[in-house]
């Protein structure tokens, strides 16, 4: 083996196991027989094969059925779940409300986040109507405004355990519905009864968000952890893998931001607060879904 062919098996050693089975030699035949006197690969031909690797893995990510669906379920769960985000909005609403004047400047804070729980509930509907454009725009309309309310409006930049959560499953609802078939083929999987779950969940969480004013805090996020993860397992059909995919991709937004932001904060961490609990989420996401895929391979150990 010469240099030139080591070069060429290290590029295409970028592109799955499995596509290389089947296309591997007979891709390092053609690049060896084009190479003519060169004894290393060219830029623009380097460039291409790991562009074509990405856009290999890529396919190979959202190929299959579960993984379709998995994102199709949550392009429809996630705009509705986000929703509970509104909590914060309902609350300051009802303080504004309450004092004297009613001063503009607080009521513009106040309601700076409604155009972007609008604007999710209105892709949802309209995904579900099959109007798939223009809800693909709006979803990535509200996640950008999510998260310039989160980065311009101080007290939400500091308070990265509360917003991170949103914004990361904003991101993830926006980029479900750009690649999977869209919200219409996840009602088709899951029916409107668990559909009517994850909206009744919402109300529950909203609700306790609100109004939960004499119950001890560590109770009441307990509280509002158990309903919001059994909403999602009943909502999501987690007998499928396609469900338990969603589910994942829900919940560990959600999760993982206000428990690293608890532990970062113990440990007098703020100074890197606001990357690692972007990061870690999304770390924790792809690593089980690294597991799933690795479970999901050998199918006798897993019967649905």
């Amino acid at each position: 083996m010469n240099d030139l062919e080591r070069r060429y098996r290290r590029l295409l050693a970028l592109y799955p196991r499995a596509h290389r089975d089947v296309h591997g030699e007979e891709m390092l035949g053609v690049l060896l027989d084009g190479a003519g006197n060169r004894s290393t690969p060219g830029k623009t031909e380097t460039l291409d094969l790991v562009w074509g690797a990405v856009q290999v893995r890529w396919r190979h990510t959202l190929g299959g059925h579960g993984r379709r669906d998995a994102l199709a379920i949550v392009s429809l769960l996630a705009p509705l779940l986000l929703l509970t985000g509104a909590a914060s909005t309902v609350r300051e609403i009802r303080t504004v409300s309450r004092m004297d004047g009613w001063p503009l400047r607080m009521w513009l804070s106040a309601l700076a986040d409604v155009p972007v729980w609008t604007a999710w509930l209105a892709a949802a509907v309209l995904g579900v109507c099959g109007l798939r454009r223009a809800s693909v725009a709006l979803a990535w309309l509200a996640t950008a405004a999510l998260l310039s309310v989160a980065i311009l409006d101080p007290a939400r930049h500091w308070a990265v355990d509360v917003t991170a959560g949103w914004v990361l499953l904003s991101v993830f609802a926006a980029v479900a519905m750009t690649v999977s078939p869209g919200p219409r083929r996840a009602l088709a999987l899951l029916g409107r009864w668990r559909l009517a779950i994850l909206v009744s969940t919402v109300a529950v969480l909203l609700a306790l968000t609100t109004t939960a004013r004499g119950m001890h805090l560590p109770l009441a996020q307990l509280v509002q952890l158990v309903v919001l993860v059994a909403g999602v397992f009943a909502a999501c059909r987690i007998s499928t893998r396609g469900g338990r995919r969603a589910a994942l991709i829900l919940l560990a937004p959600l999760i993982a931001a206000p428990i690293v932001a608890r532990v970062l904060g113990q440990l007098d961490a703020y100074q890197v607060l606001p990357v690692v609990i972007y990061a870690v989420p999304i770390a924790v996401t792809l690593g089980i879904a690294v597991l799933l895929h690795r479970f999901d391979r050998h199918p006798h150990t897993n019967r649905n």
